[in-house]
Order: C-alpha cells, then sequence, then structure tokens
C-alpha cells in the first residue's frame, strides 16, 4: 500500500505544481480584489478544489461569527450557490455524520468507500449517491473556521487529492482568517460611524497643533460641513475671550498626554453667535508621543438656560412660600412636617425651625390632632384633593379656617407626602354674618315700611274724629277726659310708627347703631 501511495505521489509531480498554482490563484484573487466576500472566497476554494480532484460536488464554508451558522458555498453552476448550515447541526447525536466527523475531529477524512449506515451532512445532491468522501477541515492554528467536502470524482482519491485540498484548505484558512477579520473591523467601524452620525454630540479629532483631522456630521447643526473643517485649527472657532484657556489645556495634553476630565468654552457658529459646550476628551498616541487629539463635545447652552430658568423659578415659589398670607405647609407619610411657611408657624406661636420634623401630635391638642391625621391618611388613601372648612383653638386663638390638601408624588407617579394650604376666613366668616343680618334687617324694611304707612293713616283718623268729639263736648263733661285721653294715646301711637318708619327706610344704619 505504501508502494502505492509514493507511486501516487510521483506520478502526481505535475499535479502538484498545478496545486501550488491553484493556491497562487487563490491568494491572487483575494490580494487583488480588496472588496471580495467570504462568500466569494468560499466559492472559488470550492472550484479549485473540484477541479483538482475531479469531484463532481462539495461545498466550502465557515462559520460565520454574528451568526453561529455554517455559511457553505457550492461549485459555480450548481442548483444551490449558497447555503446556510446550523453550526449545531454538526454536534447532533448523528455524529457518525462525514462532515461532523472532519468538524469534531479536526482532521482529515479520504473514503473512496462509504461504509453502510453512514452519510455525509446532507447530499451532494437531491437524488445524487454518494460514494466517495474528502473532507478537509479549515483550521487557523486549533481553531475551526469551516470546512471543505468533497463527493463522487470520477476515480478513486488519492493521496495527492488529499495533499491538494490540505494546501488549498491552508490558503482558504489564511484568507479567511484575514478576510473574517477584515469583516469583524468592518463592522465595528461602520456600528461606530453610525453610533457617532447619530449622536448629538460633536465628536472631532485634531493632530497636536490643533488642526482638525475629523469632525462628525452633528457639527451641521451649527452651519459647518464636515469637510469644510478639515486642516481648520479648532482655535479659530473658540471665543477669542476663551482662547488663552483652549491653547493653555492643548499644550498641557501634548505635554503630559492627558487632557483635563473636563473643559468648557463657547464655540462660534457660522452664521452668527456663539453655544457653550463642555468637553471631553483623550490622546492617542503614537510612537509613544502625543499624536492626535479626541473629543467629544456636548451643547450645554439650552441645559444651562434650562438651569437658570429652573433657579429663578425656584427663587419665585420660595418667596411666595414665605410671604404668603395662607398657611403652607409639607408632611411625609409619617405626618411629620417637612416644609412650612412663616404664615403656618405664626399659628403655632412658633418659629418653622422648632415645627420641622414634629406631628400634629406634637403641636394641636389630641383631638385636634386626630382629625388632622385623619384627613391626612384619606388623602393618601384615595390620591384626590380634600377640601374642609372648620372652626379651630388655637395657641394664638380661635379661628376659622378653610384648608385644601392634596397628594404630594414623585415621577413614578408614588405618594410621597401631603401638600396643604389652610386660610384663616374669620373675618370672612364674620363678614358673612353681619351680610346675613342686613339681608334680614333689608326684608324686614320691605314688609314694615307699608304697613307703618296705614297704621299711620289709621290714627290720623282716629285722631281727627276724636278731636271733634272733644270741641263739641263741654269743658265739665265726664266724657271729655276719656276723650283726652284717646288723643294722647293717638299721638304716643304716632310718634312710634314715626320712629318705625324711620327704622324701615334705613335697616342698615340702624343694625349698625
Amino acid at each position: 500500500m505504501k508502494k502505492n501511495i509514493k507511486s501516487n505521489r510521483r506520478a502526481a509531480g505535475p499535479d502538484l505544481e498545478r496545486d501550488a498554482a491553484s493556491v497562487t490563484t487563490l491568494e491572487e484573487l483575494f490580494l487583488t480584489t480588496p472588496g471580495i466576500t467570504a462568500d466569494a472566497v468560499s466559492r472559488a476554494a470550492i472550484d479549485e478544489a473540484c477541479r483538482l480532484t475531479g469531484s463532481r460536488n462539495g461545498f466550502a464554508g465557515y462559520t460565520d461569527p454574528a451568526s453561529g451558522r455554517l455559511m457553505a458555498a457550492t461549485p459555480t453552476g450548481g442548483k444551490n450557490k449558497k447555503r446556510q448550515l446550523r453550526a449545531g447541526l454538526f454536534a447532533s447525536p448523528e455524529f457518525k455524520e462525514l462532515c461532523a466527523r472532519v468538524l469534531k475531529e479536526k482532521k482529515p477524512l479520504l473514503l473512496n468507500s462509504i461504509p453502510a449506515g453512514v452519510k455525509p451532512a446532507g447530499r451532494a445532491g437531491a437524488g445524487m449517491k454518494i460514494d466517495r468522501f474528502l473532507g478537509m477541515p479549515v483550521l487557523s492554528g486549533s481553531k475551526q473556521l469551516g470546512v471543505i467536502a468533497l463527493v463522487n470524482p470520477s476515480r478513486n482519491y488519492t493521496a495527492a487529492d488529499l495533499e491538494a485540498a490540505r494546501q488549498l484548505a491552508g490558503a482558504y484558512a489564511i484568507i479567511l482568517r484575514h478576510k473574517l477579520a477584515e469583516d469583524a473591523r468592518s463592522r465595528e467601524h461602520n456600528g461606530l460611524l453610525a453610533m457617532i452620525a447619530s449622536s448629538q454630540d460633536i465628536i472631532y479629532s485634531a493632530d497636536m497643533q490643533g488642526k482638525i483631522v475629523y469632525a462628525s456630521p452633528r457639527i451641521a447643526a451649527y452651519g459647518y460641513r464636515p469637510h469644510d473643517l478639515l486642516g481648520s485649527s479648532i482655535f479659530d472657532l473658540v471665543h477669542p475671550q476663551d482662547r488663552e484657556l483652549a491653547v493653555k489645556a492643548l499644550a498641557a495634553a501634548k505635554k503630559t498626554g492627558k487632557t483635563l476630565p473636563m473643559i468648557s468654552y463657547r464655540l462660534r457658529k457660522k452664521d452668527d453667535g456663539y453655544f457653550l459646550m463642555e468637553q471631553k476628551s483623550g490622546i492617542v498616541m503614537s510612537g509613544g508621543k502625543p499624536a492626535l487629539i479626541t473629543g467629544v463635545v456636548r451643547d450645554v447652552t439650552k441645559r444651562l438656560a434650562a438651569a437658570e430658568l429652573l433657579k429663578e423659578n425656584e427663587a419665585t415659589l420660595r418667596n411666595i412660600f414665605d410671604t404668603a398670607k395662607d398657611a403652607i405647609y409639607i408632611k411625609d407619610l409619617s405626618g411629620r412636617y417637612t416644609k412650612l411657611n412663616k404664615a403656618c408657624a405664626d399659628i403655632f406661636l412658633l418659629k418653622p425651625e422648632a415645627v420641622l420634623g414634629r406631628t400634629d401630635a406634637e403641636v394641636f391638642p389630641p383631638e385636634v390632632a386626630a382629625e388632622a391625621a385623619k384627613d391626612d391618611r384619606e388623602v393618601v388613601r384615595s390620591g384626590k384633593t380634600l377640601t374642609r372648612t372648620y372652626d379651630r383653638a388655637l395657641p394664638s386663638g380661635k379661628y376659622y379656617f378653610n384648608t385644601v390638601k392634596t397628594p404630594l408624588r414623585d415621577a413614578a407617579g408614588r405618594i410621597t407626602g401631603v401638600l396643604g394650604v389652610t386660610r384663616d376666613v374669620t373675618l370672612l366668616r364674620k363678614a358673612e354674618s353681619e351680610q346675613a343680618g342686613f339681608r334680614a334687617a333689608a326684608s324686614m324694611s320691605e314688609v314694615a315700611r307699608p304697613l307703618a304707612h296705614d297704621f299711620n293713616n289709621a290714627l290720623a283718623v282716629i285722631n281727627g274724629h276724636a278731636t271733634l268729639i272733644d270741641e263739641d263736648l263741654k269743658t265739665s263733661s265726664s266724657t271729655k277726659t276719656g276723650i283726652l285721653q284717646i288723643i294722647n294715646a293717638v299721638k304716643w301711637a304716632a310718634e312710634l310708627t314715626s320712629r318705625f318708619q324711620y327704622f324701615a327706610r334705613s335697616p342698615v344704619k340702624e343694625g349698625q347703631a
């Protein structure tokens, strides 16, 4: 058998030269076609393998790092020019399959007769009987990159075919390793470019003299086109008053190889004005020396404006809180005062800081504290605003209060406490009571005035008749005395009626009196 193998190798001398040429062809294809894909390399590899060994079919495939699938290419002109085979297929219980054996053992396999009950992983063609098989692992060191599987030559496979497949698999492995690494770098590079393009920050690189060598697309938001800035000095974009700071920062980075954690200055827009930015940056070293500075520039103009507006709003709200005549307070879920204004503390006859951290039970009588705590619990339980008007005796006096309590919530919507606003309505209640009295007097006036008028008319009739009778009686008549009493009584009744008429005409003044 050894004699036959040696004889085959001697006879295969021209074939080995042809094999080397095929390997060179595959390498040159990769080197002269920069954009060639791994699938195209696989197609060229299987084409050369079939040509060298006389195989009628087969595939060359590699494991895609991104998907974990075996990407297999069949010979040009085949029915399926590219197939996706799951890498997991070769770890299945059917490990007797020939391709699975090659992948598992990472060793070549040459069979000129297929043992009964064994078949390669997938048929070479629909309905095709497989009678000869040559499988070659594609290795990079000990790492399995893929496999070349060949079937059904017009003759038996020889040692020369095995060597040709080995050399071709070696070249295929080298090309695959470089191509897959290149693809990985390309994916990473494209991913970084996509991230940079979608970033709301400006990303730039400049040499250590400050000349811009890259500017991200975000710069267009400020009127510039990225390529227009290439070769420009970053200092030309810095506000004149901030330029010295920028120059010193770059000089220090060039000297130390380190940048400041954060630097802030104003940059010029193309059309007009400046925007305030914050920059984080790092140094790219080359040959042990700083070569480039790369920075991420964030526009903080709106953020600082919002912060300033928030500060102003907080000051306004604090002023309202401190000077309001209504009592304003906040309690946590345990009922302790966490904030209150002066008007609230004045009701307790205490200073605000003396009330903070205390509960109603520590400030009010027990029955008052219990009622307030009950209202607080209802607000927290229902999550709704509660309004009540009530009278209360406090250390500072007796009051009528109108109180509105509402739940306080955090950003997630959870209730964190109770906000209360209490208004002293004592004077209002007194005014309302007086107003009710005025309305009653006005109603009485509407009834009393016509009644007094009619009564006065009746008295005038009585007085007139009594006077006529009195004039007709003699002085010595006993009746005259009685008539005189009637006349006097009428006069007294008329005086009372006059007073009643005055009250009916001016009930408010009378009430005030």
